[in-house]
């Protein structure tokens, strides 16, 4: 028997050859008209800002902080504009035709810029912003001016891709918002919970959980005796996380509202003590020449409307002595009978007063203690006679031309802590040395005269009381040589805010030049500007508080997104649209947003209130207040709420996109 023979094996089927991919493109993914119009949102917004800012700062007379915030509005409306018609034209967000546009605008701004600042500083013409804040710090005030507007453009192209990402306008929000609640589940006894979680800490809102569980239990065991059926709501995993998420964001409003309103305090509170002080605006000439027409031109000023006081003045640095103390002063020849229409003086007097100036031979002598200190002891030791009182100093001469019988020696006033550091009293004798006095064989000579102690005044400013004094403006005018001249005019207004466009219209009858004025806000630029900076600088740290908060609701809505993936599909597969998708964790995030913010905004209205009503105590030898002090601002409560809700919703583009591209078939695969 033959075997058969044994068949060959067929040769394996090669395998099938890969389908050849398409290309990588990135013209695909870049829509020109989207780029173009999100570049023009990016690279306007910064110019209409600072066109609107020196517009309504110098051509309207705004208050600096008005503007620099109507300006930085200006520029968010262009940029949103911008977004929303990039988004509308190119029916998608655009997020790298944002990007490109963002490194444009800093390729135009720091390219030519920077390289030509050697240049400019090699021949002479330095530009003031870099001599006054300093390159480094222009330089990051670019760099987030195109950081801000092209995340205000990126806000823009996303609302625009939510209305108009489906071809048409679609306003509408109800089904997204009822969908939204459904996967949230915040219920009043959770957002009681949660609440309790923000005020209180961690353990009384789980006590109000655990307590709303053991109900739950003794109700399902009552119906399991009864013989009932009970329905067991399923808890959402992503419940704890959602309530995390709004005590994060209510945590960071709260404590930037009230540490807003604390700075708001004490800004308000410096102003009123600088504007108590000093005056709400001051007139000069230019260069040094003599303001003998003051008399005439004061009676110009107070024709003007909305001018209520005007009165002389002459400023100069001296040196004061008192026996072995010296300080450095700045003397201001005021005249005491209309000062008080322009300055608190009068009203700070604490001790001795102002009208001595005038009357210096009304001032009393120093206490007897002052000059003999053998008088504090009345009765000498057993055994032992009191010394002999020490010789009184001999009075001191009288000025030059003062004739036979000698006048009285010149009132001074002086602030508290510039008389406690000289330890002078009213009525004791102070030397003030000018570095103004006349020229000698070895050059300028100094010049110094006596004063008597008239009054001692207190602000409550340390800058004031440390470093003011005062004399009658006659005495000023003898002893700085100055004849019947002045150096110019404090001015009060009837309205502070108001005094920039005031002080104009005294510009304007004067007819400008030799004559210049400047408002209470030019006076105390560096300082307010200090302020502003602490503020901003707070403001920005305590913002990160809100910012890490809204890494949480992104972590809640990317778990939401992936708990929800068969109802995702389901809505697609029924024909929901990219934007309608989007809509639904939009709403999501918004829904945490806002109710960690309104959490927020009660706790922070709560604890100002608490503060002003109870207050807090300070030291006033050290902070020079009593108490702590604290502003509500309306406008601000209003931004910080506005802040937190645009970083919410921008914490929801992420998650959202991520969701409306999901396919039907892969959410209904992964169930």
């Amino acid at each position: 028997m033959t075997a058969s023979p044994r068949p060959s094996p067929e040769p394996p089927e090669a395998p099938p050859a890969p389908a050849a991919r398409p290309p990588v493109r990135l013209a695909r993914a870049f829509s020109a008209p989207t780029f173009g119009l999100a570049a023009a949102g990016v690279l306007l917004a910064p110019l209409v800002a600072a066109v609107a800012d020196v517009a309504l700062s110098d051509r309207l007379g705004l208050a600096t902080g008005l503007a620099a915030g109507l300006a930085i509005l200006a520029g968010a409306v262009v940029a949103v504009g911008f977004g929303l018609a990039a988004a509308a034209a190119g029916r998608r967000i655009g997020f790298y035709e944002i990007g490109a546009a963002v490194l444009v605008l800093l390729a135009l701004f720091f390219g030519p810029v920077l390289l030509a600042v050697p240049r400019l500083r090699a021949t002479g013409l330095v530009l003031s912003a870099w001599e006054a804040q300093g390159t480094l710090v222009v330089v990051l005030g670019l760099l987030l001016s195109a950081l801000l507007s092209g995340a205000a453009t990126f806000v823009g192209a996303s609302l625009g891709f939510l209305l108009f990402g489906s071809g048409r306008l679609d306003a509408s929000m109800s089904y997204e918002l009822f969908v939204a609640k459904s996967h949230l589940r915040l219920s009043p006894r959770t957002l009681l919970a949660g609440f309790l979680l923000v005020v209180t800490g961690v353990v009384p809102g789980l006590l109000v959980l655990l307590v709303r569980a053991a109900r739950r239990a003794a109700r399902e065991r009552r119906a399991a005796r009864s013989g009932e059926l009970v329905w067991r709501p399923r808890m959402p995993a992503t419940l704890l996380m959602t309530l995390i998420s709004i005590g994060g964001v209510a945590i960071g409003v709260w404590a930037l509202t009230v540490v807003l309103s604390v700075m708001s305090g004490f800004e308000a509170d410096l102003k009123g003590k600088i504007l108590g002080t000093r005056s709400h605006g001051m007139l000069t000439k230019y260069g040094n020449g003599d303001f003998t027409e003051w008399r005439q031109v004061r009676e110009q000023v107070l024709a003007v409307t909305g001018v209520t006081g005007a009165t002389p003045f002459i400023y100069s640095e001296v040196m004061v002595s008192a026996g072995q103390n010296l300080s450095g002063t700045l003397l201001e020849g005021i005249d005491p009978r209309t000062v008080g229409t322009v300055l608190e003086l009068p009203r700070t007097v604490d001790d001795g007063k102002l009208d001595w100036l005038l009357h210096p031979e009304q001032i009393p002598p120093a206490p007897e203690y002052r000059s003999n200190p053998e008088a504090f002891f009345k009765d000498a030791p057993p055994g032992k006679e009191p010394k002999a009182p020490p010789p009184k100093a001999a009075p001191p001469e009288a000025p030059q031309g003062a004739g036979p019988a000698a006048r009285p020696l010149p009132g001074i006033v002086l602030g508290r802590e510039l008389a406690r550091g000289l330890r002078v009293y009213v009525g004791d004798v102070v030397n003030v040395i000018s570095p103004l006095g006349d020229l000698g064989p070895s050059g300028p000579q100094p010049k110094s005269r006596p004063f008597k102690v008239a009054a001692i005044f207190y602000s409550g400013m340390y800058e004031y009381d440390s470093k003011f004094a005062y004399v009658d403006l006659a005495e000023a005018q003898r002893f700085f040589g100055l004849g019947d001249s002045v150096h110019g005019f404090e001015l009060k207004v009837r309205d502070v805010d108001e005094a920039r466009p005031i002080l104009r219209r005294v510009l304007a009858a004067l007819e400008g030049y030799p004559y210049r004025v400047r408002d209470w806000g030019e006076l105390n630029r560096n300082l307010f500007s200090a302020l502003m900076m602490e503020k901003v600088v707070m403001a920005v740290i305590l913002g990160f508080i809100v910012l890490v908060a809204t890494f949480t609701i992104v972590a809640t809505l990317i778990m939401q997104v992936l708990d929800k993936r068969r109802e995702i599909a389901v809505l697609k597969s029924m024909g929901a649209g990219r934007p309608s998708v989007m809509k639904v964790f939009v709403a999501e995030g918004l829904v945490i947003g806002a109710v960690g913010t309104g959490f927020g905004l009660l706790l922070g209205l709560g604890t100002c209130l608490l503060i002003d009503k109870v207050g807090i105590p300070l030291d006033p030898e050290v902070y020079y207040i009593s108490n702590l002090p604290v502003r509500m601002n309306p406008v601000e409560f209003l931004l910080v709420a506005l802040l937190a809700l645009a970083l919410s919703y921008l914490a929801t583009i992420y998650p959202a996109s991520k969701a409306s591209r999901l396919e039907p078939v892969e959410g209904l695969r992964a169930e």
